[in-house]
């Protein structure tokens, strides 16, 4: 074979092999990572149960400062550093199961060392705070008319008549006592505030749309 055909050859088996191993590691790369804690807890229960993340439902979401690198929970036969690690602690439901997941960063894991003994005695509580959430979020997105899984979980706190959203001063019954949920959604990059008591769930403050 002459030397400049021979080349010629050369040149096109290195060109194919460069095609297909892009081609082979194009769909390899790893999802962008994200800090939002609530995504992230989403991401790490979607991740393990093989869901979207749409089908994922964040159902509160704690601020904390864990006393070790565990998260506050450690697996048997592992050290961990006894550092105080800032992260949150959520709660995410998804196909009727509820988990517990710890997230430091961008990173969570869902932690299965609370062992239950005897019936969930807030389980009807929850279960009322989940459904005002869904009517929350149903709520905006009929406003903003969108569906629903485009709305996004942000935050979920008992109200105690302090630090109520700017432009809404939700009434309460009994002064000094727990007065609902407020609960943090979001769309498009926009907070929108709900309150939530009694099983209904009210923009607050209202929403003007242009």
């Amino acid at each position: 074979m002459p030397a400049t055909l021979f080349r010629s050859f050369t040149n096109c088996c290195i060109a194919l092999l460069v095609l297909l191993s892009i081609g082979a590691c194009g769909d390899a790369r790893p999802p962008p990572q994200t800090s939002d804690p609530g995504t992230v807890a989403r991401q790490v229960v979607a991740d393990f149960l093989s869901l979207p993340l749409t089908e994922i439902t964040l159902v509160s979401l704690q601020a904390k400062n864990f006393n070790d690198s565990s998260l506050g929970c450690p697996e048997s036969g592992m050290a961990y550093q006894q550092v105080v690690t800032p992260g949150h602690h959520a709660i995410v439901e998804a196909e009727g199961r509820r988990f517990d997941v710890r997230i430091a960063g961008s990173h969570g894991r869902i932690c299965r060392n609370n062992k239950r003994s005897g019936p969930k005695r807030n389980s009807g509580r929850e279960s009322a705070v989940t459904a005002m959430i869904g009517q929350a979020r149903s709520d905006l997105a009929g406003l903003l008319d969108t569906e629903v899984p485009e709305i996004q979980l942000l935050d979920v706190r008992p109200y105690d008549g302090k630090n109520p959203p700017i432009g809404c001063t939700p009434q309460c019954a009994e002064p000094d006592r727990p007065c609902g949920y407020l609960i943090g959604l979001a769309h498009d990059g926009r907070r929108y505030d709900y309150h939530a008591a009694d099983g209904h769930a009210t923009a607050c403050p209202p929403i003007l749309l242009m």
